[in-house]
Formats: structure tokens, C-alpha cells, sequence
């Protein structure tokens, strides 16, 4: 049975395969490892595990995600927003908050920062806490002088 599905995933997932596989190699010449979920859909492809309808959008959308004109996209996405993200961790300290939560504020920063650079996205919730910060550090500046 399993040797069945095994050569059944190998015939109709063949270019998933090799493209999962790449996209892994990637990450861990990047970053030291890959994902946990895209290696965890590689390993369900190749041991023969039945591949739903739902895995595989998932894995579908892996390999979109990691496609060359996505990956511009981001590029230009975290090329466009850094020096904004920079600059907002930079005005923290002209703020005249406490030295803790200057301190909180910086991580949060750098936190996301990492992140950005890391995924090359940030969800929206996480892009409305920046605006929300650089709002209040605007406000704290503008009171102060």
C-alpha cells in the first residue's frame, strides 16, 4: 500500500517534489533551516502519505510564494518599508518615555525588523501596531518641544 501511494505521489506531485526541494535548500543556505510546514509537506509527498485537496493548495502555495517574481515583489516590498520601519526605532529615543518602555518599544521594533527582513512580509495587524507606535512617538515629540 505505501510503496503504492509512494509512487503514486512521485507521478502526480513529481514537480512539487523537486520544487519543495528547492525551495528548502534555499531557506537552509539562508538561514540554517528551512520551515517547519514546507519540510513537513515535503515529507508527506515522498513517504506516500494521501495528499488532500487542501494540502495541496498549501503546497501549491509554497511554491507560488517562493517563485522569482514573488520573491521581487518582496524585495521591493522590504526595500520600500525598512528605512520607514528604521526610522520610527530611531525616533524612540527622542521620545521622553520612560527608560523601560523605550526599551520595550526598541524590541518591538527590532522584533519586526527581523521579522520583515526574515519573511520579507509582516502582517497587517503587525503593520497597524507600527503605524499605531509612530503615532504615538509623533505625539510625544510634538508635546515635548
Amino acid at each position: 500500500m505505501n510503496k503504492k501511494w509512494i509512487e503514486h505521489n512521485k507521478k502526480e506531485f513529481g514537480v512539487q517534489i523537486i520544487e519543495l526541494k528547492k525551495i528548502i535548500s534555499e531557506q537552509v543556505k539562508h538561514g540554517g533551516k528551512s520551515d517547519e510546514f514546507t519540510s513537513d509537506m515535503l515529507v508527506a509527498l515522498v513517504t506516500g502519505r494521501k495528499i488532500t485537496p487542501k494540502m495541496r493548495d498549501a503546497i501549491d502555495n509554497i511554491i507560488k510564494r517562493n517563485s522569482p517574481e514573488e520573491q521581487y515583489k518582496r524585495d521591493e516590498w522590504l526595500q520600500s518599508v525598512l528605512p520607514k520601519m528604521s526610522m520610527v526605532q530611531n525616533m524612540i529615543s527622542d521620545t521622553d518615555w520612560s527608560d523601560g518602555y523605550k526599551s520595550n518599544s526598541v524590541n518591538f521594533m527590532k522584533s519586526i525588523i527581523k521579522q520583515a527582513k526574515h519573511r520579507k512580509t509582516l502582517s497587517r495587524k503587525q503593520m497597524e501596531a507600527v503605524s499605531k507606535l509612530w503615532v504615538k512617538i509623533k505625539k510625544n515629540i510634538e508635546k515635548s518641544t
